[in-house]
C-alpha cells in the first residue's frame, strides 16, 4: 500500500487548477478554521482509493477501507472514470478527494429505491479516499440511510464525498447517521447535490460521538426545486464535528428550510456554519433557516454562523440562532413532580433531540439513530 502526502497533488489531473486557485485548507480557511484540519492534512497516510474486488449483490452499497465488496442487486452500479466534477465548489478537498480517487462509485436509479451504504473502515494510519455518484430518473423517489463503522481506524482519515444529481419532479431522501469514538478515523466529507427543476432533495444528518467529523455541502437549486436540511449533534469529550452547508437558490420559485439542533457536553465543540445564497434571477424563493444549541458544559464551545445572502428583494426569508443552557425554569417545574436532577435534565435533552430524530420515517433508520443517540448521551 503506497503512502501518500497531502501536500501534494497530480498536477496534470483537470481539476488541478481549482484546487490549487483555493490551495490546501489550513486552520484560517474560513470553513474550517475551528475544526484544526491543519494537523490532520499534515500526516502521512497509507492510501486506500475505491476499487472494486469480487463484490457482490447483496442488500446494500458496502464500501470497506475503499473497497466496494457489496451491492443492492436491484441498482444500476460501476466504477466510473473521468467524472464530471463540479467545477464551482469552495471547498478544496472536494477537489483533492476526486484527484486522489482515479474512479467514481457511480449508482444510478432508474425508478424508486430504498437503500444503505455502509462505510467499513478498520485499517490505522490509513487515508481513505473516494467519491460517489448517485443519479436520479426523473419521477422517482428514493430514500439513502447512510451509516459508519469505524472501529479500529487510529490514525487515520475518511476523505469522502457524494455527488447527487436530482433530475426533474424527483425526490432524493437522505439520512446519515455518523457515530464516531475519540479513536476512530476522522472524517470529512465533500458533498455536491444538483436539484433539478422540480426536484426534492431532503438531507437528515444525525452527527453523535466524540471523534472528529466535518460534512460540507453545497447544494445547487433550480426553478421550483426545494431542499429541506436538518441537522442534530450530539458532541461529547473533546470532539469537534458539525457541518457546513452552502445551499444556492440559481433560479425563480426555489424553496428551502434548514433547521439544526446541537447538543454538547464537557469539552466538546460544535459547527453550524450555514449559508443560504440567493441570486438575482432566484425570485419570489422562500428561505428559512435556524439553529439551536444548549451548552452542558462550561467548557464547551458552539460555533453557529446561520448567514443569508440575498441579491433580489421579491422573495420571504428569515433565519435566526439561539444558543444557552437548559431552561432552569423548566428544570425546577420537572423536579417539583419528584423527578431527580439528572433525569430532568435527560427529559428536556430527548425532547430537545427528539423533534429532529422522530421526523424519519424509516423504523429501521430510527432505531439505530435512538440507539447511537443514547449510546453517546450516556459515554
Amino acid at each position: 500500500m503506497q503512502t501518500v502526502d497531502l501536500s501534494l497533488a497530480d498536477n496534470n489531473h483537470k481539476l488541478y487548477t481549482h484546487l490549487s486557485k483555493l490551495g490546501i485548507p489550513g486552520n484560517k480557511t474560513e470553513h474550517y478554521k475551528n475544526f484544526a484540519i491543519k494537523p490532520i492534512l499534515s500526516k502521512k497516510y497509507n492510501l486506500s482509493v475505491a476499487q472494486e474486488v469480487q463484490t457482490l449483490k447483496g442488500s446494500k452499497l458496502v464500501i470497506k477501507n475503499g473497497k466496494v465488496i457489496e451491492y443492492p442487486a436491484d441498482i444500476q452500479f460501476n466504477m466510473e472514470r473521468d467524472f464530471n466534477a463540479d467545477i464551482t465548489h469552495y471547498d478544496a478537498l472536494y477537489y483533492m478527494s476526486h484527484i486522489i480517487s482515479p474512479s467514481v462509485i457511480s449508482i444510478e436509479l432508474k425508478k424508486d429505491a430504498n437503500f444503505e451504504i455502509e462505510h467499513i473502515c478498520d485499517d490505522i494510519q490509513t487515508l481513505f479516499s473516494y467519491r460517489i455518484s448517485i443519479k436520479t430518473a426523473p419521477n422517482t423517489h428514493v430514500e439513502v440511510f447512510e451509516t459508519f463503522q469505524m472501529q479500529g481506524s487510529h490514525n487515520s482519515l475518511l476523505m469522502y464525498g457524494v455527488d447527487a444529481d436530482i433530475h426533474p419532479d424527483s425526490t432524493l431522501r437522505w439520512i446519515r447517521n455518523e457515530y464516531a469514538g475519540e479513536n476512530d478515523a476522522v472524517v470529512i466529507g465533500s458533498h455536491h447535490c444538483n436539484v433539478q427543476k422540480q426536484g426534492a432533495f431532503e438531507l437528515k444528518t444525525f452527527d453523535f460521538g466524540n471523534g472528529q467529523a466535518l460534512h460540507i455541502y453545497k447544494v445547487d437549486l433550480s426553478d421550483y426545486a426545494w431542499t429541506e436540511a436538518e441537522h442534530l449533534l450530539l458532541a461529547t469529550g473533546e470532539a469537534r464535528r458539525g457541518n457546513v452547508v452552502a445551499i444556492n437558490h440559481n433560479k425563480p420559485y426555489a424553496k428551502s428550510v434548514q433547521e439544526a439542533r446541537s447538543i454538547l457536553k464537557d469539552k466538546a465543540t460544535g459547527i453550524f456554519d450555514a449559508k443560504i445564497h440567493v441570486a438575482h434571477d432566484a425570485k419570489y424563493s422562500n428561505a428559512k433557516q435556524n439553529s439551536k444549541a444548549i451548552l452542558l458544559a462550561d467548557n464547551t464551545h458552539m460555533y453557529a454562523k446561520p448567514q443569508l445572502e440575498i441579491y433580489t428583494d421579491e422573495l420571504e426569508a428569515s433565519h435566526g440562532s439561539t444558543i444557552g443552557q437548559l431552561e432552569e425554569d423548566l428544570l425546577f417545574y420537572i423536579r417539583s413532580r419528584g423527578i431527580s436532577l439528572e433525569e430532568a435534565r435527560k427529559m428536556l435533552i430527548l425532547a430537545f433531540a427528539d423533534t429532529l430524530i422522530n421526523s424519519v420515517k424509516n423504523p429501521e433508520a430510527l432505531e439505530k439513530i435512538h440507539q447511537d443517540f443514547e449510546q453517546s448521551y450516556y459515554n
